[in-house]
């Protein structure tokens, strides 16, 4: 795969995020399946930096490399709010620790589980009830799933998920269409 394959993955499993919607996508990729990967990613820092966003790789082996791609004002708002900080301190994170000591704790904590640690859904944008939800109810009696199992506001979520819905198709139609990717990522 190449340059376009890689712009519609993104587009497909980032639109949110690359529009400036939500702080932060968590995206897999195997490595083998692209010619160059790591000069195609690089390839497109120069567009990531001048919009916003930054790449950060919480985990990486031989053939895939999990890329979380956030936009750090955004993400630092969102992890200080109160019950999100107060999750993650239940989680064993520093209550005070800046955006770059909460992601290197995130990278840490993915390198020792076989799982993702329950606390990724916060730096995803999830509601923290949904994320505690999760948890104390393994997974299971949600009201809702979608983008995430919803425990709380379901009406609320319901608006979120069709606006990601919205985006996602939106920017993949514009980018079949021909649009450049640089023009259709947006600048926060």
């Amino acid at each position: 795969m190449g340059k376009e394959a890689f712009e519609h993955l993104l587009g497909f499993h980032g639109a949110p995020m690359l529009v400036g919607v939500k702080p932060a996508v968590l995206l897999s990729f195997r490595k083998d399946r692209f010619e160059d990967f790591e000069g195609l990613l690089a390839s497109y820092a120069p567009c990531f930096h001048c919009k916003g966003i930054t790449v950060c790789r919480l985990a990486e082996g031989e053939a895939f490399v999990l890329l979380l791609f956030y936009r750090a004002r955004p993400l630092a708002r969102l992890l200080k709010k109160p019950e999100v900080r107060a999750l993650l301190s239940r989680f064993g994170y520093d209550d005070g620790a800046p955006l770059a000591a909460l992601l290197a704790e995130l990278k840490r904590r993915i390198g020792l589980q076989k799982s993702f640690p329950h606390e990724v859904g916060l730096f995803l944008g999830y509601p923290p009830v949904d994320v505690a939800g999760f948890m104390k109810h393994h997974g299971q009696k949600f009201s809702l799933s979608g983008y995430w199992k919803v425990y709380g506001n379901e009406k609320e979520a319901r608006a979120l998920f069709a606006l990601y819905t919205y985006c996602t198709e939106e920017f993949c139609e514009r980018l079949s269409a021909g649009q450049k990717f640089e023009d259709l990522v947006v600048a926060v």
